[in-house]
């Protein structure tokens, strides 16, 4: 691994657990707490209407801004850890690091959702734990496409990884050469 792609692999690694710290004080906050956070942001939004709103758009607008930060939020957990992983275990078996952090995010969104049952206003919603392990693995796989796509170019250009070799690549001696054209002209 070049320097390039530890430091790299260092700041996603670093990224990923901020973001999982992130979202864990945001999900482990009591109902109480989770509303006063987000009353500012649905002021700001729906202070912008022409006309008053009823309390039954506001809960909407709510609940849609609760669901658009949650899968910003899980979206970059998935593609933090995707290039933290892949750029440290790139060259293993692709299936079983998929797999592997499939396995991982599925039960991070399975831990900070199902933690809620143990939080005074809070509810456990598995809905809501698919719906942000789907985003994590949405940003797994444009990582993992991306890199996948970058090395196969990259392979394409460098001949001597095995993917391709022209004429001007391999050394052959000219006795061998004109040997071989002494056949050709029999």
């Amino acid at each position: 691994m070049s320097k390039i792609e530890k430091r790299a692999a260092t700041a996603a690694w670093t990224m990923f657990f901020l973001i999982f710290a992130v979202i864990c004080v945001l999900s482990f906050q009591s109902g109480d707490a989770t509303k006063a956070l987000e009353k500012p942001l649905v002021e700001g939004v729906t202070g912008t209407a022409d006309r008053q709103l009823s309390r039954e758009a506001i809960l909407t607008i709510t609940f849609y801004i609760r669901q658009a930060g949650r899968a910003v939020l899980f979206y970059a957990l998935g593609f933090c850890g995707a290039c933290g992983t892949l750029l440290c275990f790139g060259r293993r078996n692709q299936l079983a690091l998929g797999a592997g952090a499939g396995t991982v995010l599925f039960g991070l969104s399975y831990f900070t959702e199902k933690m809620k049952i143990f939080i005074e206003g809070r509810h456990y919603s598995f809905v809501e734990c698919l719906e942000g392990f789907v985003f994590a693995l949405l940003g797994y796989l444009c990582v993992a496409v991306f890199l996948s796509i970058r090395r196969k170019k990259k392979a394409l250009r460098e001949p001597e990884r095995g993917w391709a070799l022209r004429d001007e690549d391999c050394y052959v001696p000219e006795e061998i050469k004109s040997t071989e054209s002494d056949h050709h002209h029999d």
